[in-house]
């Protein structure tokens, strides 16, 4: 069993580049089955992160400001967090059997 930070290595390794499914394997001892698990598990698991960096890396090279880019970067971050976190109460929820948003009652 691999810790979740592995597979998160492993995965973001193939898919930036650099290397291939075989080198990836022979690097870590792994099969390449496994590096293709790790790939596919980590593009179901986190999808909001590879949709920020295919958003930053498909933004137009438009003439701003670097304080406006950094904003807006920081925006896309932020928003996208929101998005994740409302995933994981949302996967809470189904799994507990619970309403985490819920205001309880105040008396």
């Amino acid at each position: 069993m691999h810790s979740e930070s592995f597979k998160v290595q492993v995965a973001r390794e193939y898919l930036d580049g650099a290397y291939s499914q075989p080198q990836i394997a022979e690097k870590y001892n792994l099969a390449c089955s496994t590096v293709e698990y790790f790939v596919s598990w980590y593009k179901k698991h986190h999808i909001v992160e590879i949709m920020a960096e295919e958003l930053l890396s498909h933004q137009a090279n438009t003439p701003s400001t670097l304080d406006q880019k950094d904003l807006e970067k920081r925006l896309m971050l932020a928003e996208m967090k929101i998005a994740a976190l409302e995933k994981v109460i949302a996967l809470a929820n189904e799994e507990y059997g619970t309403d985490l948003k819920k205001k309880t009652a105040t008396k």
